[in-house]
Order: C-alpha cells, then structure tokens, then sequence
C-alpha cells in the first residue's frame, strides 16, 4: 500500500467507473428482457413490490460493506427508473398505436411542443409541426397534412388555442383535436363550438414538464369533454406508459388547479422575491429545498405563468388563502404568541399528508 501513487489510485478507481457503467448497461439490458416478458404475460411495467424487495436488497448489502444504506439505496433507485424507462419506451413501440397514422403539433417548437412530437413520434406516428419558430418549409407541409391528420395536439396558450379552435370550427378537420391547456376556462366555449361543427375534440393536462423522461408516478389529466370517442383515444396514447390517468369534468378542472398550480407557483415566487438580495455563507437543507423549487419556476416563461394566474378564474381565491396564512403566522410572531403558533402548525399536520 505504501507504494500506491495518486495516480494509480485514479486509475483503478477509472476502471472501476467503467466497469460500473458495463454493469448499469447489462442490467438495463436484463430489464428490457424482463419487460418483454411482461408485454407477453399482460403484465403491469412498474411493480411496486419487487422494487421494494430490490432496494431493501441493496440496504442490507450496504450496511455489509460499511457503506451509508442511503447510498445504495439513492444508486439503485436510479438504476430501477433507468430500467422501467428502457421498458416503458419498448412498450411504447411495441403497442405502436399510431403506426401508419399522422400527427401534427400546434406549437410543436415550444419545450411542451417538443417533448409532444418526440412522444408521438416514440408511438409509431408521423409527426409534422406548426410553429412560428419552425422552418417556413415544416410550416407548409404541416398545414397541408393538417385537414387530414389523424390527430392534431395543440400546445400553444389558451387564449391563442381559442382562436384556432374558431378557425377550426369554419374548416373542420378530419382527425381528433386535443389542447394541452393548463387551464380550460378559455377553451370550454370552443371545444363546445368545434364539437357541434362535428369535430372529435379531447381535452388533458399532462401533469409534468417537458423534462420528463418517464411518466411513472406523473399524472395526466382527462377532462370530459362529452366525446366518449376521443377520451378514449387519449386514453390509448397513454396506456403504453407508466402515466397514471386521472379524470375529471372539464369545468372542474380550473378550481383545482388554482391550488396545484395557482397557489404553488405563487408560493415559490413570494420566496423567491422575498430572499435577501445578497446570499448568506450558510444555509439549511429546508432553505436550499425551497430555494431550487423557487429557482426553477421563475426560470420558466412569466408569459406562461401569468396566463395560469390571470385565466384561471380561481386563482384569487387560492392567492388570498395564502395571504392569509402569512398574516396569521406574522400576527402569532408579533403577538408572541406561542399558543397560537403551535395551532398554525396543528392545522398544517391536518392538511398535509404524513412523511416518512
């Protein structure tokens, strides 16, 4: 050992890396074959139980070796997400539901629009773009193939989904049309007018962002918009996933997410503009979580966010519960009253779920 060098050091631990990685690949490998078998079987992708029995594994290894089981553990979570992935992607082909079909995506360049096309593409359909941002030339033959697309997904803003959805309804086309909408009050109108011009429109509200990579454990929501025909067929595009599938009336959809993301967002925006314009040379696991949760939304377009405020008739309602709240924590500070505080926190353990 005494004649061990940094640098040889580095090398066996670079060898190690590597092998690391052979190992990842062969077992991702192993879990694509264990998803065909699953595919054939009728078997459900993601299975809680055996996860658990895996990652329970990888603890007690740990401890044997002298190593944090939170390690392990963080390490074969990894591994099993990269797995289930590899296998959800295989189910995606497999069932293929729109080989030999068409798609076209309003707003196709957008990062929502992006992840759509790649989404589709992944599910056998050929798949076109409209977006001021494209190519004059993907522009053109979009618009060509869109009166007679299968399927038309719109990923541009409410508003503008509305006025696209009047053109639509003078012109109906062939295919069924779906918004993406993070909030509907703006569409309800002309998803009522496109269906009475005979058009087949859905209407959801993929809970997760255009960086996701695998659906296991997000939500996307259905809203009922009256054509059985076409919430079925979302209801298609979605089962090779491992997405849950959530349904609600489309007029209810708005008041709920005043507190998903009206509320949420507003949250992480306050403690954004209230943090100190200099930072601190220390700070808390707490601190540091909700600083990255603030980071990352005022980092996404205003435009965006303020349509989800602003068109969600809701959202105020859901705003003024939060001030609330603040004024009832400031007035049990200012009044030092320890009694009081203690109830703030009573109420909060009633209205949030419990942690492990």
């Amino acid at each position: 050992m005494g004649d061990e060098s940094l640098e040889s050091l580095r090398e066996q631990i670079r060898l190690i890396d590597l092998d690391l990685v052979t190992l990842a690949a062969r077992r991702i490998a192993l879990g694509k074959r264990v998803g065909d078998i699953k595919r054939r079987q009728g078997i459900s992708t993601v299975d809680y139980a055996q996860e658990r029995a895996v990652l329970d594994r990888a603890r007690s290894a740990a401890g044997e070796q002298g190593i944090d089981p939170r390690l392990a553990e963080d390490l074969f979570t990894t591994l099993i997400r990269a797995s289930v992935s590899a296998q959800a992607e295989d189910s995606m082909r497999f069932a293929a539901p729109g080989a030999g079909k068409s798609a076209v995506v309003v707003g196709g360049a957008g990062r929502m629009g992006r992840w759509l096309r790649h989404f589709l593409t992944a599910l056998g359909y050929a798949t076109d773009v409209i977006d001021p941002a494209a190519a004059a030339d993907d522009n053109s033959r979009a618009r060509r193939a869109l009166p007679s697309a299968d399927l038309i997904v719109c990923s541009i803003p409410p508003t503008g989904i509305a006025r696209l959805y009047d053109e639509f309804a003078k012109a109906p086309p062939a295919g069924i049309v779906v918004d993406i909408a993070s909030i509907k009050t703006p569409v309800i109108a002309p998803i009522r007018t496109l269906r009475a011009a005979g058009v087949r429109v859905a209407s959801i509200h993929p809970m997760f962002g255009p960086s996701a990579v695998l659906l296991r454990d997000a939500d996307v929501v259905i809203c009922d918009t009256g054509d059985a025909e076409a919430n079925s067929f979302v209801e298609r595009l979605f089962q090779p996933t491992t997405a849950r599938l959530v349904y609600l009336p489309l007029e209810e959809h708005d008041h709920i997410m005043a507190d998903l993301l009206s509320l949420a967002h507003a949250t992480a925006i306050a403690f954004a503009l209230s943090l100190p314009q200099t930072e601190h040379p220390v700070r808390s696991t707490t601190f540091q979580a909700l600083e990255s949760l603030a980071a990352a939304v005022v980092r996404e377009s205003p435009e965006v966010y303020y349509e989800i405020q602003a068109g969600n008739p809701h959202s105020v309602d859901a705003l003024e519960r939060l001030r609330l709240a603040l004024d009832r924590l400031v007035a049990s500070i200012k009044e030092c009253d320890s009694e009081r505080f203690g109830t703030l926190f009573d109420e909060g353990r009633r209205r949030t779920p419990e942690t492990t």
